[in-house]
């Protein structure tokens, strides 16, 4: 039987970014057991070239395509299929509503006194009232006693956090393998039988690939080959509308103008005699 490989999910305001992406950093050690996930979508398109923008205004094939939606689709699946939740918690994330969803997103999956349920843990990024305003004051912290930007280097309070996670990760990956070899052994329940109480249904693996996410890097064609297109347009349009046509030039012979005068026969040593009854020819004057 194959383990299941742990889902970890930090939830984040925009504002607190860089120390996530630090302490994701410090926490890459464990990426060959756990997945780590964070908000991080793709930036917008850049714009196009002028030239290339009026095109796309005829042809939108030429448009950018934007990944942040598709971004979003996966984004919200790794939050469904998270088995550990990290809140980096500030006082900008107690304003971010984004969050406040998320806490009551998690908080929806627990089921109170199940080791499956979904673990939440508060990481105290700064100084907050989060014990006072926040749902996240019934939870247990993880992490330095102090908040990490007071821990000075901060690198002693990643490690902090990483060290109380891998405790977290062992004794939650103990309960998946044993759910999981469980499941492998499940017989159907006899019809009659009474409902079984309500259960955690954690992710046990199966569709790892649907988490992946890689947008292509965005190309913008080169501008002058916009404008040479242009040019032509331009240049072709402009002879449509004119309506100028290539005058027809008359060949060496159709151009020759009929004689006006009788021109002489050349003369002959033998000339032909004509015979009787044929026509007379106009003499020369």
């Amino acid at each position: 039987m194959t383990p299941v490989k742990l889902k970890v999910y930090i939830s984040h305001t925009a504002d607190d970014k860089k120390s996530v992406k630090e302490l994701y950093d410090f926490l890459r050690p464990m990426h060959d057991e756990v997945d780590i996930w964070y908000n991080d979508p793709p930036p917008a398109p850049k714009p196009l070239p002028v030239p290339w923008e009026w095109l796309s205004a005829f042809l939108p094939i030429f448009l950018p395509r934007d990944y942040r939606n598709d971004y979003a689709k996966v984004d919200q699946l790794r939050k469904e299929r998270a088995h550990i939740y990290l809140f980096m918690t500030s006082y900008k994330s107690l304003n971010d509503s984004r969050i406040q969803n998320d806490i009551r997103f998690v908080a929806e999956r627990r089921i109170e006194g199940d080791d499956l349920s979904p673990q939440l843990f508060p990481v105290i990024l700064a100084p907050s009232l989060w014990k006072e305003k926040s749902a996240l004051s019934r939870y247990k912290t993880l992490g330095p006693k102090k908040t990490l930007i007071e821990i000075k280097p901060i690198e002693e309070g990643y490690y902090e956090v990483a060290t109380q996670l891998s405790k977290v990760i062992k004794d939650v990956q103990r309960g998946l393998d044993e759910a999981k070899f469980a499941e492998s052994r499940l017989v159907a329940p006899d019809a009659s039988s009474t409902a079984p109480s309500r259960k955690a249904q954690p992710y046990l693996g199966g569709d790892d690939a649907a988490f992946e996410f890689k947008a292509p890097a965005q190309v913008n064609p080169p501008e002058w080959l916009g404008w040479m297109i242009w040019f032509f347009i331009f240049i072709s349009v402009f002879r449509g509308l004119s309506g100028d046509r290539p005058k027809a030039t008359l060949g060496r012979y159709e151009s020759a103008e009929p004689a006006q005068s009788w021109q002489p026969e050349f003369p002959r040593e033998q000339p032909l005699r004509p015979v009787e009854g044929d026509i007379r020819f106009p003499q020369p004057e």
